[in-house]
Formats: structure tokens, sequence, C-alpha cells
């Protein structure tokens, strides 16, 4: 025992910094978005196309990022996938075709996937070694990161009347420099080094039972943010008759909620189990998502603080699980839940958008009820399919 690895708090916070500083420069890409489509004249078509294969890259790098954290550690990795993300974001700015702005894109998405898969594994083992509950704070940095980011170019934009070009530069050269200090503190490792046995993945993802569930799980998620994010302000304006300028508050609960939720959840974390969390804030969120189709006018939309911190937890506890699991190599298994989660997020407002268009908004929501009732029933299956396993093991 005495040869257990253990971290410092520097190393939880190096961690936390992993997340915070993604969460920002992708708040740069997201404000830079209406510059990008006046540059280039082009339609929502052509730009939904380009931020396609925005995620192309992403899911690509998702799909790999275990095997390289586990080769090369996780502070190496984070440090590429900073470089790599914050360079091409760099490179669309000074873009003025369709083709080499979507090049860039695609390296862009390339950093941001890696950022994010690393980040987890990173998480997943910072927990594993201190024994502490650590990642709903850690997707909260994200989202804090994500504000913040999106705050400073406000202010650079809106209030110093900077360049957005240059605006953007001057932070991601500051952004990469806390980066490389923040990175002295990441671990170096890139798999459990107290653990008696370690599995090493054969391949970038697993095709296991239990990742391929939590995966799914991981992608109803994300859709249901992602959809949230996209939809609901236009859902409250025409079904609820919210007026416009308010319509968008619906958006700001949910995202206020969520982001509390998960900076404060690792206190929740030492009363209830994962699963408690993971079934209970499904069946929470379901009741959140049903109140705001049935509930009229500024009921539905105060209902977003409600659907926000329900779901607050059930991706970082989702996370963790399979860092917990013995059956297949955490890294396989984190990649896999992080490629189909990030596929829900690229899905999700399309598939809303689909269904609105058949239908209408409502019946749209109603969809994302159902959904987040059966993956209450799925992720208590996905917990006794694991407690199974590690019964099996021992």
């Amino acid at each position: 025992m005495n040869n257990q690895v253990s971290i410092s708090t520097a190393n939880i916070r190096g961690a936390f910094g992993a997340f915070f500083i993604p969460g920002m420069y992708t708040a740069l890409w997201a404000g830079f978005v209406p510059y990008l489509k006046a540059k280039l004249s082009i339609g929502e078509d052509v730009l939904g196309s380009m931020i396609l294969v925005l995620g192309l890259g992403s899911c690509l790098s998702m799909a790999i990022a275990g095997k390289l954290v586990e080769t090369f550690g996780c502070k190496k990795v984070v440090l590429l996938a900073s470089f790599i993300g914050m360079l091409s974001l760099a490179i669309v700015t000074m873009c003025s075709t369709i083709a080499t702005t979507t090049a860039a894109l695609f390296f862009f998405g390339i950093g941001v996937g890696l950022s994010g898969a690393s980040a987890n594994l990173q998480a997943i083992l910072t927990e594993k070694v201190s024994k502490k509950h650590l990642m709903g704070a850690y997707h909260g940095g994200w989202s804090l990161g994500g504000f913040a980011g999106a705050g400073v170019l406000l202010i650079l934009l809106k209030i110093l009347s900077l360049p957005v070009n240059e605006s953007i530069w001057g932070l991601l050269i500051v952004l990469f420099i806390a980066m490389v200090i923040v990175s002295q503190f990441m671990l170096t490792f890139g798999s459990d080094p107290n653990a008696k046995v370690t599995k090493k993945s054969k391949s970038p993802l697993s095709f296991h039972p239990i990742a391929i569930i939590f995966g799914l799980l991981s992608f109803v998620s994300y859709l249901v943010e992602g959809a949230v994010g996209d939809w609901s302000a236009l859902y409250l304006f025409e079904d609820k008759g919210i007026v416009i300028e308010e319509a968008v508050m619906g958006v700001m609960l949910f995202n206020g909620t969520m982001c509390i939720g998960r900076l404060l959840g690792n206190t929740i974390g030492k009363h209830l189990t994962s699963k408690q969390v993971v079934v209970g804030g499904y069946l929470l969120g379901a009741i959140a998502m049903g109140l705001i189709v049935f509930l009229p006018g500024y009921g539905s939309m105060y209902t977003y603080l409600l659907l926000g911190i329900s779901l607050a937890m059930v991706v970082p506890n989702l996370f963790s699980a399979m860092g917990e699991q013995n059956v297949i190599p955490m890294t396989q298994a984190v990649a896999t839940s992080t490629m189909l989660g990030y596929m829900g997020i690229l899905m999700g407002p399309a598939l809303i958008g689909f269904i609105a268009h058949g239908t209408s908004l409502t019946v749209a929501f109603i969809v994302l009820t159902a959904l987040l009732v059966v993956s209450a029933g799925i992720s208590k299956y996905a917990y006794m399919l694991m407690d199974k396993s590690k019964e099996a093991e021992a």
C-alpha cells in the first residue's frame, strides 16, 4: 500500500483547467459564427453543412482519444488538443473562402473533440486516485468557461469596440499560455497507476454492451441538452406566447441551473449513488419536460429551472460509471461514450427540427419527454448489468 500513487490539490485544480479553458475557446467560436456567416455571405444550409464537418472532425478525434491518452498520458494529449483547437480557430477567422474555412473547421473539430475526451479521461483518473466525487464540478467548469468566454468576448466587442478577429486572436494567445501553465499540474499518466491489473485497449472504441448502453444514454442526454438549447426560445415564443425579447430566458434558466447543479453536484454525490442520481435525474427531467409542454406561458418558462437542475448531474455520473467499471478498458469506454454523446449534440437540434416540421414543436418536446422516461428504465438496467459484471469478476 505504501507504493500507492496519490495526487495533490494542484492536480485536482489542473484537471479543472482542462475543462474551463476549452469551454472558453469553444465559446469564442460560438460568438464568431454570425461574423463568419456574414463574411462568407452564406445561408443556414451551407453553414449547417460546414458545422457538420466540424462535428465529423470531433467524432474522429474522440474515437482515438482514449488510445492517445493511454499511450502518451493526460497532460500531453490535453496540450496537443488545445494547440490544434486554438490554432485552427485562429485560422478560421482568417479564411475568406468556404473551402478553406471548412478545412479549418475540420481541424477545429479535431481539437474540440480531443479536448473533451481527454479532459473526461483525466477527470475519471483524478476521481479514482483521489477517491473524491469531482466529475460534476469538472463538467460545470466547462459550462463556466463557456459563460466566461462569451462574457469576455462581449466586453471586447461591444464595450471596447475592438475588431472581432483581433479580439479572438488575443484571447486565444492568453488562453494557450494559461493552458501551458495549468498543464504543469495535470496528470502525466493515462491509466490508473494504483490498479492491480490494467486492461490495455486493443482498439480505440468498445462494442461491449456496457459501453454501448452508457454511450446511448450519453447520446440521449446530450441530444436533449442540444435540442433544448436550440429550440426552446422559439417554442416559448410561438407555442407559449412569451414575448420574443423574453423567450430566451428559458434557455438562460436551463443553462444557469445546470451549471450551478454541476458545480455543487459533488455534495450530492456524497449522499446518493451514481445509479440514484442518473435514474432520478432522468425521471425528474421527464416530469420537468412534461410540465414545460403542458403548463401555459410563464409557468412553462420557469419550469426550465427544474429541467436544468434535474439533468445537471446525469452526464457526469455516466462518465464516472465508465471509470468505475472493470469489465472493459476505461479509455475505450470513455471514448465510446464521448463520441456517442457528441453525436447526440449534433443530431438533437436536427431531429427536433425534422419532427417539428412534420408535426409541431409541442409534439417534438413530447418525444423528448418520452426519451427521458425510456432512458430512466434503460439506465436502471445498465447499472444492474454493470453490478453483475463486477460480481462475476469478484
